[in-house]
């Protein structure tokens, strides 16, 4: 858990748990997808932001990590670190920690890209919203990465 990235707690559902009495893959992903797009409002690119502007964030590629499971009823906690953007793109990482023995359960890097929904089309971040994006990569970039973890989605070399 590191201080100061958007956060939130959960506990996993045990309508989640699959036939080997753990957190099913699919619903990893639903979590990361589902509570990450809620924490992405905290630096702008959420429903708030696409309602008001009919932009948004479409996901291009992401690459899930399963690195310890979780059990029914387990606590976790989400969090959400912005590595990189540019004028169109978004790259962060999701963790998932189990927070009663304090280990990470789960990690997912996700590449988005900036569409605007009436042309369906990628569009630029506005200015101030890519400045804001751009300065909150750096003060992530002060918080420690998890133990052992490799980025492995470049943002440079998509579009």
């Amino acid at each position: 858990m590191t201080q100061g990235l958007p956060s939130t707690t959960l506990a996993v559902d045990p309508a989640w748990i699959d036939a080997y009495g753990h957190l099913n893959a699919a619903h990893y992903v639903g979590i990361f997808d589902r509570v990450g797009f809620e924490l992405l409002s905290q630096v702008g690119v959420g429903l708030d932001y696409t309602e008001a502007t009919r932009c948004g964030i479409y996901t291009m590629n992401v690459h899930v990590a399963y690195l310890r499971e979780v059990l029914a009823g387990d606590p976790l906690m989400l969090q959400v670190r912005l590595l990189e953007s540019d004028s169109k793109r978004l790259l962060c990482l999701m963790e998932l920690v189990q927070t009663r023995d304090g280990y990470l359960a789960a990690t997912m890097e996700q590449l988005s890209l900036h569409v605007d929904l009436n042309t369906r089309r990628a569009t630029p971040f506005p200015d101030a919203l890519a400045a804001r994006l751009a300065s909150t990569v750096s003060e992530h970039a002060t918080q420690p990465l998890p133990k052992g973890y490799r980025r492995l989605l470049p943002l440079q070399g998509t579009r």
